[in-house]
């Protein structure tokens, strides 16, 4: 397990730019059900290595996908992006790949998720869809061993 700390001491986010989106709804304005279900998903990935230069890139990509029910079958829509998040490492410190990548499955989404959760808000709007909230970011919970001695 890699330890995080220092890594996300150290690193300062200079830039947050939308490099994808796609909308779609599959339905009539007037047939949107009234409490859709919604499920969403993420994944990040490191673009660039700092390779020396002090700055390293990584993209966040999400998907939320809208049914009319938590089971059913029939999508009614869907939102992705793609956010590239840039940082800058100080100069007088040095990460590894294994480090920056562990901090791109974190710390990135959780710089991204405001700009997801906006993103997403503002564009049910746009799609006549009713209004979601995304809900805060959480990390996910590690599992414990309970271990007796």
């Amino acid at each position: 397990m890699i330890d995080l700390a220092r890594i996300i001491a150290a690193v300062q986010i200079d830039d947050v730019r939308l490099r994808e989106a796609n909308c779609r709804t599959l339905l009539d304005p007037a047939s949107v059900p009234e409490e859709p279900s919604a499920k969403s998903s993420h994944e990040a990935v490191m673009r660039r290595d700092s390779g020396g230069d002090a700055t390293f890139l990584i993209s966040v990509s999400f998907l939320l996908e809208i049914r009319a029910a938590a089971e059913a079958d029939d999508l009614l829509a869907e939102i992705s992006t793609v956010f590239d998040l840039s940082y800058h490492v100080p100069t007088d410190e040095v990460f590894s790949t294994e480090e920056i990548e562990g901090f791109g499955q974190f710390n990135s989404v959780f710089n991204a998720w405001p700009y997801w959760r906006e993103f997403v808000q503002s564009s049910l709007s746009r799609m006549c869809m009713p209004s979601l909230t995304v809900p805060l970011y959480r990390l996910p919970r590690r599992e414990s061993t309970n271990e007796e001695s």
